[in-house]
C-alpha cells in the first residue's frame, strides 16, 4: 500500500502531529445481483437526510485487514444494498433512494503514529473527523453525498480505525448497529445473524391521513437572545462531560427532594440539567421560548400494527418539551423531569401514525433555534462489531450539530455527554454543571 500514490494529511493532536496517507477511494458494490429501481423512504426517514460520523478502534490488526474488510463489505451490501444508491427526489418532492448501484467509496489509510494518541475518541474533534472518516472535498450538494463510506486507518502500533459515514435517511441507530454487526459476523466467516426486512410502505401514510394535533418540535422560535451571533463570533467547540454513578445518585436527589415526583429515571434528570445549564450558559432571556427535543425509539410502540423484527430503517421520532427559559430557569428541576416524562408517555402507537400523517401533510421545517436535541446512546452494543480482530476499545461520534447533545456510557453506571457550544458559552456551561 506505500507504493501508492495517496494524500498526506496531518492531524493535530496533544501538541504533536500525525500523518496520514490516505489512498484514492475504491468503489464497494454487492458481490451478487441486488434490487434496482427506487426504494421508498417513510416519513420517519426524511427527517434527518444527513450522515451519521462514527468511529471505531480496535487494538490488533494484520496484514489483510482492509482486504478482509472490503470483500466481506461486498458480501453484506448484497443485504444492505440500498447503502450502495443514491438520494433523490421523487415527484412529490419526498426523499427517495435510487437503487442504481453507485457503489460504496472505500479508503484505505496508514498513520505514522500510535492509536493511542487519538486520545478519547467519545470527544468529537473535528479535525479527528476530517482525517480518520472519508469525506469526498468535491461535494457541494448534500444530495451527492454517498450514503455510506468507509475508511480504514491502520496505526504504527499495529491498531486500526475504521471511520464510518452512513446516511440518517437511510438507518437509525439500531439499523446502523445491525449494519455494521452483520458486516463484522460476515468478516469472520460466519452468518449474518440479522437479517434486514426492506420493505418500508408499511409506514405509508394513512389514507386518508388523521393527524390529531400539531407538534411543539414544530413550532418556529424567535430569536430574541440574539443566540446567532453567538454562534457566528465564536468558534463552535466540542467537549464531553463525565458524570460519575455518584454526580447522577446527586442529580437524582436534587430531582426529589422537594417531593413532587415519586420517581425519576437517570435520563430525565440529566437531560433536565444539561437543558437548564445549556439555556443558562447561551444567555437566553426569560422571554425566550426553547425547545427539549428527545429521540425516542419506537420498535415497542407499533402493538396494533407490529412491525417485523428486523425492519431496516429509522423508527425513532422526537417528542418535545417546550417552555421559555425564564421558566425553565425559576422552576425546580423536578418541574422539568415531569415535563420530560409528560411528553415520553404521549409517545405511543397513536401518536406515532398521527406525527406520520402530520408530515406528510404538512412537511413543517425543523429549525436549531432554541432547540437542544438529546440521543441517548448508552444502549448501543457497539462492543459486539468483532471483525476478527476483537470488539472495539473505544467507540466515538463524528461531528456534532450544534443543537445535538449525545449520552453514551461510561463504565458500569455513568454517563459521557457530548454537546458543541460557542466557546464562552462552553466555559459558562462548565462553570454551572461544575456546581451541580
Amino acid at each position: 500500500m506505500d507504493s501508492i500514490e495517496g494524500l498526506m494529511e496531518g492531524l493535530t493532536i496533544n501538541g504533536g502531529v500525525m500523518t496520514i496517507k490516505k489512498l484514492p477511494p475504491v468503489l464497494v458494490n454487492p458481490e451478487s445481483e441486488t434490487p434496482g429501481g427506487f426504494y421508498f423512504l417513510s416519513s420517519l426517514d426524511q427527517a434527518i437526510p444527513f450522515p451519521m460520523q462514527t468511529i471505531y478502534a480496535f487494538r490488533t490488526s494484520s496484514e489483510t485487514t482492509a482486504d478482509v474488510l472490503k470483500q466481506s463489505l461486498a458480501k453484506v451490501l448484497v443485504h444492505y444494498y440500498p447503502l450502495t444508491g443514491s438520494m433523490t427526489l421523487d415527484p412529490a418532492g419526498r426523499f427517495i433512494v435510487e437503487c442504481n448501484k453507485r457503489g460504496v467509496p472505500f479508503v484505505e489509510a496508514i498513520a505514522d503514529g500510535t492509536i493511542d494518541m487519538l486520545g478519547e475518541l467519545r470527544k468529537p474533534n473535528d479535525d479527528t473527523t476530517r482525517k480518520l472518516i472519508y469525506i469526498d472535498p468535491s461535494i457541494k450538494n448534500f444530495m451527492e453525498i454517498p450514503l455510506l463510506s468507509a475508511q480504514v486507518t491502520k496505526f504504527k502500533c499495529g491498531g486500526f480505525t475504521l471511520g464510518i459515514a452512513i446516511s440518517h435517511s437511510v438507518v437509525d441507530g439500531v439499523s446502523g448497529m445491525n449494519f455494521i454487526n452483520s458486516w463484522a459476523e460476515i468478516a469472520r466467516g460466519l452468518t449474518p445473524s440479522v437479517i434486514p426486512f426492506h420493505d418500508r410502505t408499511l409506514l405509508k401514510t394513512r389514507v386518508p391521513p388523521v393527524p390529531k394535533a400539531p407538534y411543539d418540535d414544530f413550532v418556529q422560535i424567535a430569536d430574541v437572545s440574539d443566540m446567532e451571533s453567538l454562534y457566528q463570533k465564536e468558534r463552535n467547540i466540542s467537549k464531553m462531560f463525565i458524570f460519575e454513578a455518584n454526580k447522577l445518585a446527586t442529580i437524582k436527589k436534587m430531582a426529589m427532594a422537594d417531593g413532587r415526583l415519586q420517581a425519576c429515571s437517570t435520563f430525565s434528570a440529566l437531560a433536565a440539567v444539561v437543558w437548564q445549564v445549556r439555556s443558562k450558559a447561551l444567555n437566553m432571556k426569560p422571554a425566550q421560548l426553547t425547545k427539549l427535543r428527545i429521540l425516542v425509539d419506537l420498535r415497542s410502540k407499533f402493538k396494533e400494527r407490529p412491525l417485523p423484527k428486523n425492519y431496516f430503517g429509522n423508527l425513532v421520532t422526537t417528542n418535545c418539551c417546550l417552555t421559555t427559559a425564564g421558566e425553565l430557569a425559576e422552576q425546580p428541576i423536578s418541574y422539568t423531569v415531569e415535563q420530560i416524562r409528560k411528553a415520553c408517555d404521549l409517545v405511543d402507537e397513536d401518536y406515532v401514525w398521527s406525527r406520520i400523517d402530520y408530515v406528510d401533510l404538512y412537511r413543517p421545517p425543523l429549525a436549531s433555534t432554541g432547540t437542544l436535541v438529546i440521543s441517548s446512546w448508552t444502549r448501543m452494543a457497539y462492543g459486539c462489531s468483532d471483525f476478527g480482530w476483537g470488539d472495539p476499545t473505544q467507540f466515538g461520534c463524528g461531528d456534532l450539530a450544534r443543537e445535538l447533545c449525545v449520552f453514551q456510557p461510561e463504565g458500569e453506571k455513568g454517563v459521557a455527554v457530548m454537546m458543541a457550544l460557542p466557546e464562552s458559552a462552553m466555559n459558562t456551561f462548565q462553570k454551572l454543571i461544575d456546581q451541580v
